[in-house]
C-alpha cells in the first residue's frame, strides 16, 4: 500500500465536501462521495479532480427507481486523513463544525459546500440563499456566522425549520457575495448553475452584482459571434 499525501487541491474540495455530502469513515482512512441522477456531472466533476486517489465511479439503482452515483478514496494508497479526522470528530467521533476547520476552506471549499447544500428561493420578490446544515448545532451555528462574517464579510441569519432543524439563511446582499466568491468553480459544471442563477427578467435588482450575472448568463447561453 502506497502512502501518499492530498495535495492542495484535494484538500480543498475534501474539506469542504465533508461539511457537505460527504463522508469519512469511522475508523478507516476512506472518504465517500455520492449524488443523485441529476448532480451526475457534478460528481463527476468531483471524481475528475480526485482522480489521482480514488476509486471508478459506480452506479446504484434503489427500489428500481432512484439512481445514485458513487466512489470513494482508493485502498490502493494510504492516505495520510488523521489531521482530517482529528479536524472534523469530536470525542464521541461525531462531525462537528469548529473555527479551525472553517479557517481552512478557500474559495473552492466554498463552492463545493454550496453545490452540496446550498440553494435559492425568493422571499418577498426577491433572491435568497439557503445553505441546509441541519446536522450541525445551534453553536455551531454560531461558530459557523462568525466565520462568514469575519473571515468573507457575509452575515448569515440562523433560522429552524419544523421546530428542530436550524440552518442558514442569506439575503439577497449577502447572497451576492458569497457568489461572487464561488461563481468561477461553479460555472464550471453547467448543469449546477442553476444554484447560483438568479433568473432575474428585470435587472433593477442586480446592481454591482451585474458583472457577475452577466457571466453567469453567458455561460448558460454563450454567445455565438
Amino acid at each position: 500500500m502506497k502512502k501518499t499525501s492530498l495535495l492542495p487541491t484535494e484538500l480543498e474540495i475534501i474539506l469542504g465536501s465533508l461539511l457537505g455530502d460527504s463522508h469519512l469513515r469511522n475508523n478507516t482512512s476512506t472518504i465517500d462521495f455520492s449524488h443523485s441522477h441529476k448532480q451526475y456531472e457534478y460528481l463527476k466533476w468531483k471524481h475528475d479532480k480526485l482522480n489521482r486517489i480514488t476509486t471508478n465511479i459506480w452506479k446504484t439503482i434503489i427500489q428500481n427507481k432512484y439512481i445514485r452515483y458513487d466512489f470513494k478514496t482508493s485502498k490502493k494508497y494510504k492516505l495520510d486523513v488523521k489531521s482530517i479526522s482529528l479536524l472534523i470528530w469530536d470525542k464521541r467521533n461525531k462531525k462537528t463544525v469548529t473555527r479551525k476547520w472553517l479557517n481552512l476552506l478557500t474559495p473552492l471549499s466554498l463552492a463545493i459546500w454550496w453545490l452540496d447544500d446550498g440553494s435559492l428561493t425568493i422571499h418577498k420578490g426577491n433572491r435568497v440563499g439557503k445553505l441546509s446544515t441541519h446536522c450541525f448545532s445551534y453553536e455551531e451555528h454560531l461558530i459557523i456566522q462568525k466565520y462568514f462574517e469575519v473571515i468573507w464579510d457575509i452575515k448569515i441569519d440562523i433560522r429552524m425549520e419544523k421546530n428542530k432543524y436550524y440552518f442558514c439563511r442569506l439575503n439577497v446582499t449577502n447572497l451576492k457575495k458569497l457568489i461572487t466568491i464561488i461563481y468561477p468553480y461553479v460555472t464550471q459544471i453547467p448543469s449546477m448553475i442553476y444554484k447560483i442563477d438568479f433568473n432575474y427578467k428585470n435587472k433593477k435588482y442586480i446592481g454591482d452584482f451585474e458583472y457577475v450575472y452577466n457571466y453567469i448568463k453567458n455561460c448558460i447561453n454563450p454567445r455565438r459571434d
